[in-house]
């Protein structure tokens, strides 16, 4: 499986990554090496935060989970804890996925990391046009309708593969909120979503349940204050 570290700035200052389980021990050791060693760690909520000795502390959440296992983390050291939140988080799982974008998309059930059903399908739907007039009152309506008929077949697709399924977690990504409204699917309720997708196919819902399980990881910098 490709590597799914992305990073990018974190509202209110410092970054965030997302790290995927089988690298977080060893992103640790790295994240101590830079900071002069890690001086305390604990687990708080729903993150798991150590603070080096520079001041730097890094906040790391799991999405699947309302909290992490407080527990594990109250005796051990870093890096243990560390390991066994990485098996935690690759425990066998069953998780469904919503894709959206554009007149696409792909839903699916994951279980162990390989898809057990699903379904996707592309729709054209028109883009926007220059035209003035009686013409662009017609594209506009035309990409209305386009658009409403591509918001039913998905909204069929998903309550096919979904509504009566058992899985343990939904992961969506792009614009399902349309797609979630259908009565049929009200009692759907994601535990994580992600705006930033390609476009949905077969292959990005293996891709997104994996960027799931991953940790979301908050690098804050010594002196940074956060209030």
């Amino acid at each position: 499986m490709a590597s799914t570290s992305r990073a990018r700035p974190a509202p209110g200052g410092g970054r965030i990554v997302e790290i995927e389980p089988e690298r977080l021990r060893r992103w640790v050791e790295n994240f101590a090496a830079r900071n002069g060693g890690i001086a305390a760690h604990h687990a708080e909520g729903n993150a798991w935060t150590i603070e080096s000795n520079e001041g730097t502390s890094a906040s790391a959440q799991w999405a699947l989970a309302d909290g992490l296992p407080a527990g594990w983390l109250l005796d051990d050291d870093p890096l243990t804890a560390a390991e066994r939140l990485s098996a935690y988080a690759l425990e066998p799982r069953r998780i469904a996925v919503l894709l959206a974008r554009k007149g696409a998309y792909s839903v699916g059930i994951l279980e162990d990391g390989r898809v057990k059903v699903s379904k996707t399908d592309t729709a054209y739907v028109q883009g926007k046009t220059k035209a003035g007039g009686q013409s662009q009152q017609r594209f506009a309506r035309r990409r209305e309708g386009q658009a409403q008929a591509a918001e039913k077949r998905a909204r069929d697709a998903v309550f096919a593969v979904l509504g009566s399924a058992r899985f343990d977690f939904l992961v969506t990504g792009g614009v399902v909120d349309g797609i979630l409204e259908d009565p049929r699917l009200a009692h759907l309720k994601p535990a994580a979503h992600f705006g930033d997708i390609a476009e949905p196919k077969q292959s990005l819902l293996t891709e997104t349940a994996y960027r799931a399980i991953a940790f979301r990881i908050r690098v804050v910098p010594g002196g940074v204050d956060l209030h």
